[in-house]
């Protein structure tokens, strides 16, 4: 097996596009798509390009890891133009909090005191939380959170229900047993988006981030990353200190073996999504190619996962959401052999398999 990897430069997003080929089979994949804004300018071109190699006219599979809109707002325009020739579409979906979602969202179209009703913006309760979220800051990550909810329910509206593949750990495609799903697991799946869970209750979790936020933890924070000294493994937090979303969580993580090298794409994935993985500490042991998760966050990954996984290569989609620390920790395993490169500089990163 022979191919590229193409690691595109939308920013803090996902946007890849695996073009593969083994004897007298082709396969390309593509793996999120960024923002919406992305697909014309930076995702056709390349996936047209690969596609014309492989004499394809649509990818075969499309992947979407979860649905933050910075992975799965390309993928729309995407799937209008190739849904014909598209085999599989990857997606996990909550139909309910995708329906609710929509009828906030149209519902908020008429409504000018947005701030003064708490059913649909939910700051009530988290400003209990912690006095120092910022209303702002809370009604930002609401409106993101519903508008991925909404694009979600847009994008599987345009999927046929046969090519939607819900997609859980041991899962190949028909023909490539090199390339397997490693997580969620449905179980796993399950407990972070239960039935019973309402939109209102999703938001609050998807909030974490502020909740941990305020003067003192922020202050806590900022000192224990100016005095990390000469090891940046010092300065990553472990399972219990990452601040984590449900929807990061559930990202589908999958493996691609060529031989005895394992290329590893993580969406947004973290500490507790690695440890959730059947036999996680073999899954990932050794690695040779690492999407470094989430863009680089330190919410992601811990010394603990770095010192299984041991990357050769690894590669970040980051900007500012990218933490340093998180590249200079990969980079002082063992078995590292370059340092981990980023598209925080403009650039699209190809990797050759």
């Amino acid at each position: 097996m022979n191919g590229t990897i193409d690691l595109l430069n939308v920013g803090d997003g996902d946007a890849i596009i695996l073009s593969l080929s083994k004897e007298e089979d082709n396969l390309v994949i593509v793996i999120d798509g960024g923002e919406n804004r992305h697909y014309l300018s930076k995702v056709k071109p390349i996936l047209e390009q690969r596609l014309k190699e492989k004499g394809k006219t649509a990818p075969d599979i499309v992947v979407a890891t979860h649905y933050d809109s910075d992975h799965i707002g390309g993928l729309i325009p995407l799937i209008e133009d190739y849904i014909g020739g598209i085999s599989e579409v990857w997606v996990h979906r909550s139909p309910e909090l995708s329906r609710q979602a929509l009828q906030i969202f149209e519902s908020r179209q008429d409504l000018q005191h947005l701030k003064s009703r708490d059913e649909f913006l939910f700051e009530g309760k988290l400003m209990s939380i912690n006095s120092n979220i910022k209303e702002e800051a809370i009604m930002s990550k609401s409106n993101f959170v519903i508008e991925s909810l909404k694009q979600l329910d847009t994008f599987l509206g345009k999927i046929p229900v046969d090519k939607v593949k819900h997609v859980y750990s041991g899962y190949s495609p028909n023909g490539w047993p090199e390339i397997k799903v490693l997580g969620p697991t449905e179980d796993f799946y399950n407990s972070l988006f239960p039935n019973s869970k309402t939109l209102g209750e999703l938001i609050v979790e998807e909030t974490i981030d502020y909740m941990s936020e305020g003067l003192a933890n922020y202050h806590k924070r900022f000192t224990e990353l100016a005095n990390y000294g000469d090891n940046p493994c010092d300065a990553l937090k472990t399972e219990a200190s990452a601040k984590l979303t449900p929807t990061n969580k559930a990202s589908i993580i999958i493996s691609l073996d060529k031989e005895n090298d394992r290329f590893l794409f993580t969406g947004d994935a973290g500490i507790t999504s690695f440890k959730e993985i059947p036999d996680w500490k073999n899954q990932l042991k050794n690695l040779f190619w690492l999407k470094i998760p989430h863009h680089g966050s330190d919410n992601n990954i811990s010394t603990e996962i770095i010192d299984i996984m041991k990357p050769k290569f690894a590669d970040s989609s980051g900007d500012r959401h990218q933490d340093n620390h998180v590249l200079g920790c990969i980079s002082k395993n063992n078995r590292s052999q370059q340092f981990p490169r980023s598209t925080k500089n403009g650039s699209d990163l190809l990797i050759n398999i």
